[in-house]
């Protein structure tokens, strides 16, 4: 971490300095650097002079240093890419040191401004005057900033070994939930069977065909569609060479299925938030120790049907989702939430494969010695410490959703 150099001497944490100014700042002003030193009621410079107001013209890198990303023809596209800072102080040397100098002189004067409104703010504690808010700071708030570089540098050692062998297993959990939802759709669909789940454009022709565009009535999803997937089944005669790819038609299953979540351009989403929607609440507790979801037995589905989706098996509950409906209740129904799960579930073990077990495993997250080392921010709505690049913490809730929690990190 920071190419061998160990660092000490911690002073003073700006971010966390603004905090107690007011921590109640609204997300589009935020603590950035850049949100600060613009803020006349932080850096109240009274007379401004030019290096001053070279001091209050702070611009972000990505609108100093951003590139808008080439599409593959080569024509510029609308998104703006920002390059590593390995590359930036190589590629723009001179304006990067012009840049990061800069950053130091107005980081420093900022910190001047903050120190000296915190030096006015009284700390009263049970009535009892305790000093300045910046007293507060240096007591509590700077020593548990030193703890934080220290945890920063020393890092999360991860088994890599550990990791790997977590992929195979997600990969086979991934396929078990990717085989029931396509079973399932090919009740329906025959197709269905030879579907790509990855693909939001099939899923929504499956789930949504016929659908208006919300932005414009004139546009609406075909009643049915041709794709061309992977072939992975091979069912052709033996000696036979079978084609790379099929042709499958998909067309809508289900006539009740209704959303109130869309996407940009005004067609029904099949995020996974939308499919949870759909699939309702079904619980951990009702799957099986190979990760698979029991069946619900119901007695009485003529009364589920009228309630909002919720059944009762002695001391469990099971939320259904609007698919429940959808598919006409019972056991139809049922097994639409079941299945429309399992395509979540896929989903999300795909994310946190192509998000974090192969990503950890590769160098340029860790360094030589194996160990991870997140940025430590208290800058959150609730005050919690989070972890970010990467978000650890999200990580484990992939783990909890996908029902592959284990330990993967030696905190060591």
């Amino acid at each position: 971490m920071n190419h061998g150099i160990r660092l000490s001497g911690f002073h003073a944490d700006t971010v966390h300095l603004a905090r107690l100014c007011d921590s109640t700042r609204r997300a589009d002003e935020g603590y950035s650097l850049e949100s600060l030193l613009n803020d006349p009621t932080i850096m109240s410079l009274q007379e401004l002079n030019a290096f001053d107001a070279l001091i209050r013209g702070k611009k972000s890198m990505k609108s100093i240093f951003g590139k808008k990303k080439l599409k593959k023809d080569g024509s510029e596209g609308k998104h703006i890419i920002l390059s590593s800072v390995d590359i930036l102080q190589r590629e723009e040397r001179i304006l990067w040191i012009c840049y990061c100098a800069l950053d130091s002189i107005r980081t420093l004067k900022l910190f001047d401004s903050l120190k000296e409104k915190l030096m006015d703010m009284p700390w009263n504690l049970d009535s009892e005057d305790r000093g300045t808010m910046y007293d507060f700071y240096l007591e509590y708030w700077q020593p548990l900033s030193v703890v934080l570089v220290q945890m920063e540098s020393r890092g999360v050692l991860v088994d890599r070994h550990y990791l790997s062998e977590m992929v195979k297993l997600a990969l086979s959990q991934k396929e078990i939930a990717t085989n029931k939802f396509r079973k399932w759709a090919s009740n329906y669909c025959p197709d269905a069977g030879y579907m790509n789940v990855g693909s939001d454009a099939q899923i929504r022709q499956l789930l949504f065909g016929g659908a208006l565009n919300r932005n414009d009535h004139n546009e609406c999803l075909p009643d049915c569609k041709s794709f061309k997937v992977l072939d992975t089944v091979n069912d052709f005669d033996e000696g036979k060479k079978s084609p790379k790819f099929r042709t499958i038609l998909l067309h809508k299953i289900g006539e009740g299925l209704q959303t109130d979540v869309y996407t940009a351009s005004g067609w029904p989403s099949v995020s996974g938030n939308a499919l949870k929607v759909f699939a309702g609440n079904l619980n951990d507790g009702y799957k099986d120790q190979s990760g698979s979801r029991k069946d619900i037995l119901v007695d009485q589905t003529e009364q589920i049907a009228d309630a909002p989706y919720v059944c009762t098996t002695g001391e469990h509950i099971c939320g259904y989702g609007s698919a429940y409906k959808a598919f006409g209740g019972g056991k139809e129904g049922r097994e639409a939430c079941t299945a429309i799960a399992d395509l979540y579930d896929a989903g999300s073990i795909d994310s946190l494969i192509s998000n974090y077990l192969l990503p950890l495993q590769d160098s340029c997250l860790s360094c030589a010695d194996g160990r991870i080392h997140c940025l430590l921010n208290i800058n959150t709505e609730t005050g919690r410490i989070s972890a970010m690049r990467p978000n650890l913490q999200v990580l484990f809730l992939y783990l909890a959703c996908t029902s592959l929690y284990d330990s993967i990190f030696l905190l060591v």
